[in-house]
């Protein structure tokens, strides 16, 4: 059997394109017997561990017309499918092939362009609003990470909910914890040896980073601590509101920015912190909680549907809209030791849950149904 996996970022979100490639990396290694087949249009810095099944193919298209995107999803990749004899496709960032007939799984990682249509451009607005529907009806089969986005896509878009199937989210296969020693290194490194919270994830609006500033702020004149705040993103806008606020933030020189991390030093970081923050509404700001929690880090999250189903009793929630109760939560874990130790273990049990070889074998089992409904 061939497995066709696209994982072009056409949103921007690089976490689902590499969430597929080491997903379906676990797969190739667990049934050699199969081809599988990566296709992109630029080539990421993963590579396929020596896998002598896995292939990757580029389809080269960089612009930002949706004209060319149609081309690209509907002519390119479909011929590409033809040459390589595919018998199914993964196709990510919620986007299908609505000219061949090769049967899809179309995974939809969240409906972010509906809820925060600023985050977006209208080029991208017009094109994946107008036709996330066909791509919907186009599909076999549909795969979510949550029951929360399950039920969104079911009702705003009338899918028969036994189309979709819910699969366990997943944390980074490298997020473990560290020892003491090695904390205490990374504290050296990057704060002096000082403790600090944790953001790290995408910058944008839903993030409540200018919240979470003023929470710190609160935090610093209760406790007056040496405690610091790191805000690690893969890009850090200068324009972005948060880094304007800086700028005459009080206690500016105790918080660091840290842009363009890797994998290695971003997951020593987040072994290492004393909690981790985020405020954000979407799977993959969650996603990035769960790495914490791997770590044995406990952490703090918004108090929206998707987290609370997913973190469950795990971890700390607030209202992002609200700096006073992000304050409250920073505060507790600072104060009390033995909250703060029991959240170790309830998200260390929690990320168990979500491991990337249950993910993997979550979509190794959808490719029977999706290919029945051909």
């Amino acid at each position: 059997m061939v497995i066709a996996v696209n994982i072009r970022e056409l949103s921007g979100n690089s976490a689902i394109g590499k969430l597929m490639i080491d997903c379906f990396e676990m797969i190739a290694a667990n049934y050699p017997e199969h081809e599988f087949i990566f296709i992109g249009e630029k080539e990421l810095t993963a590579q396929n561990n020596g896998l002598q099944n896995v292939k990757r193919i580029i389809l080269p298209q960089h612009s930002d017309n949706p004209i060319l995107w149609k081309l690209w999803y509907n002519y390119k990749l479909p011929s590409t499918l033809k040459k390589v004899k595919a018998d199914i496709l993964f196709t990510a960032d919620g986007v299908c092939s609505l000219r061949t007939k090769v049967p899809q799984c179309l995974i939809i990682n969240d409906l972010a362009f509906l809820q925060y249509p600023e985050w977006y451009s209208k080029k991208y607005l017009r094109f994946i609003k107008s036709n996330t529907g066909g791509f919907l009806k186009k599909a076999k089969t549909v795969v979510t990470f949550s029951a929360t986005l399950k039920n969104e896509v079911a009702k705003r878009y009338d899918v028969v909910e036994n189309k979709i199937t819910v699969i366990p989210a997943t944390s980074g296969k490298k997020y473990q914890p560290i020892t003491w020693e090695a904390k205490e290194l990374v504290k050296e490194k990057y704060t002096e040896g000082k403790e600090y919270f944790l953001f790290s994830g995408r910058i944008h609006p839903g993030s409540n980073l200018v919240n979470l500033l003023k929470a710190f702020s609160l935090f610093k004149k209760r406790q007056k601590s040496n405690m610091l705040l790191i805000i690690a993103s893969q890009d850090i806008p200068q324009d972005a509101p948060f880094v304007e606020s800086l700028k005459l933030y009080k206690y500016r020189h105790e918080v660091k920015l840290i842009p363009g991390l890797n994998n290695d030093i971003l997951k020593e970081i987040t072994a290492a912190a004393y909690a981790c923050i985020n405020m954000a509404p979407l799977h993959n700001d969650v996603a990035g909680l769960f790495n914490a929690m791997q770590c044995g880090v406990p952490v703090i999250a918004g108090n929206l549907h998707l987290a609370m189903e997913l973190l469950e009793d795990a971890a700390l929630f607030a209202n992002g809209d609200v700096p006073e109760h992000i304050a409250d939560r920073l505060m507790l874990l600072y104060k009390d030791e033995t909250k703060r130790n029991e959240l170790v273990k309830k998200a260390m049990l929690q990320s168990s849950k979500y491991h990337l070889n249950q993910t993997a074998d979550a979509l190794w089992e959808i490719i029977p149904a999706t290919m029945q409904l051909s």
